[in-house]
């Protein structure tokens, strides 16, 4: 018994009969795309000639694109199998630019050539699926009618009623085979339907994974440009805010300093003066978060005016060479100086170096940042430290950074930072 259920248990779901019903559907899909497809191309191509059948092959090719997700939401609908769409074109200018894109397009012409063969294939499935559900149920049931068909008295062969009723039993049991075969065969059918949609329909797997990456890139770099245009207002923000009123705070408690020293009161004139010193003090620390967030110079003059402020303001004498003519994109340019500025506070901070060089070389599709100095060494991106930070700001437009630093020095930083060309 469990056996049978077996057997028989596809056609209490509804896989089979969307599978069938799929497969029907290709012969009137196949004829009405094979006409359309043949018209179209022929007609194109015919006045091709005139010019005037350009435009319209690249209009067939457009509705190439719809065709395809038509046809993958049949698929969808019907087959239960989600296929990946083809990426948009990216926009370009002219009609003429448009044209020749749509004449490059694979989806548009893959369409067409799904669209030619879907009439012989619509052919087969449509046969195949006829036949076998016809064969095997009239098969199945033969025992309810088969005794009484007159077409079994063939020539010499004059069966009774007995062995009437014996035949459609033999057949009834060959029918009811069918019948368990029919699922099996409907959704093997289907999946070469899958593997054709899949083939013509949607970009290969390589190329849907390359357009997943190139989405997650766009994402990435999205989000790592607002993130700076966010420091940058920050930046402003502090600078023009609450910078200008301790500038304003320190003028007014220098005034009120010079004022109080006609007056005999020690004591009002320390708090006075030592809120002044705090307050010239919050000014230093203020201009320095900004220029940690985004220094303004870097905004305005570019990468190699603002390491050029940096190696000045090193104690440590930093020589630096550089051959940019060309401003780069903000993310490259700020992740270029935060390199910078960090090698230069680790060469100040630990490394006991006298010298130290900063090199920037722009290679058309990638910006080199070399740091190198003659310290003692020992360097290494532990985690948590500052070197580790930076590999990470690295990293996230898309960098590479190696370090190589052998006790007893030198030391020497390289960046690579991807800035197209």
């Amino acid at each position: 018994m469990n056996t049978l259920r077996q057997w028989y248990s596809p056609y209490a779901h509804a896989r089979v009969w969307k599978d069938s019903a799929h497969l029907l559907l290709d012969l009137i899909v196949g004829a009405l795309l094979f006409s359309y497809a043949v018209t179209m191309l022929s007609t194109s191509f015919g006045m091709a000639v005139t010019l005037v059948g350009l435009p319209l092959l690249a209009v067939t090719l457009v509705s190439g694109r719809w065709i395809a997700a038509a046809e993958r939401a049949r698929v969808r609908a019907l087959l239960g199998t989600e296929l990946a769409a083809w990426p948009p074109l990216p926009p370009v200018s002219s009609w003429w630019q448009r044209m020749v894109q749509r004449f490059k397009d694979d989806a548009g012409w893959k369409a067409m050539a799904y669209s030619v063969v879907m009439l012989p294939w619509g052919i087969v499935t449509f046969t195949v699926t006829v036949v076998l559900w016809s064969v095997a149920w009239s098969m199945a049931l033969l025992p309810l009618f088969g005794w009484a068909l007159p077409g079994m008295d063939t020539g010499a062969f004059h069966p009774t009623l007995a062995g009437r009723i014996m035949l459609s039993l033999l057949g009834s049991v060959l029918g009811w085979l069918l019948v368990v075969a029919l699922p099996r065969v409907m959704h093997a059918l289907a999946a070469v339907d899958v593997a054709l949609a899949r083939a013509l329909l949607s970009p290969s797997a390589s190329a849907a994974l390359q357009q997943r990456v190139s989405d997650l890139q766009e994402s990435r770099d999205a989000s790592t440009e607002s993130a700076a245009l966010e420091l940058r207002r920050i930046e402003r923000d502090l600078h023009d805010g609450a910078q200008q009123r301790l500038v304003s705070v320190a003028m007014n408690l220098g005034m009120a300093k010079d004022r109080l020293g006609e007056i005999d009161d020690p004591r009002a004139r320390e708090l006075v003066s030592q809120a002044h010193d705090e307050a010239k003090q919050a000014i230093v620390e203020l201009r320095e978060l900004v220029r940690g967030i985004h220094p303004a110079v870097l905004t305005d003059r570019g990468l190699d005016p603002a390491v050029s402020a940096l190696a000045a303001r090193c104690p440590v004498v930093i020589t630096v060479q550089s051959d940019l003519a060309r401003r780069l994109p903000a993310t490259v340019e700020a992740a270029a100086y935060f390199v910078v500025a960090e090698a230069l506070t680790n060469i100040a901070k630990h490394s006991r170096a006298t010298e130290g060089t900063v090199r920037l070389v722009d290679r058309g599709d990638t910006l080199v940042v070399e740091v190198h100095d003659d310290g003692a060494g020992g360097a290494v991106a532990t985690k948590g430290s500052g070197l580790h930070g930076l590999a990470d700001r690295v990293k996230a437009v898309d960098g590479r950074m190696r370090i190589a630093s052998p006790d007893g020095g030198p030391t020497t930083l390289i960046v690579e930072l991807p800035c197209g060309s």
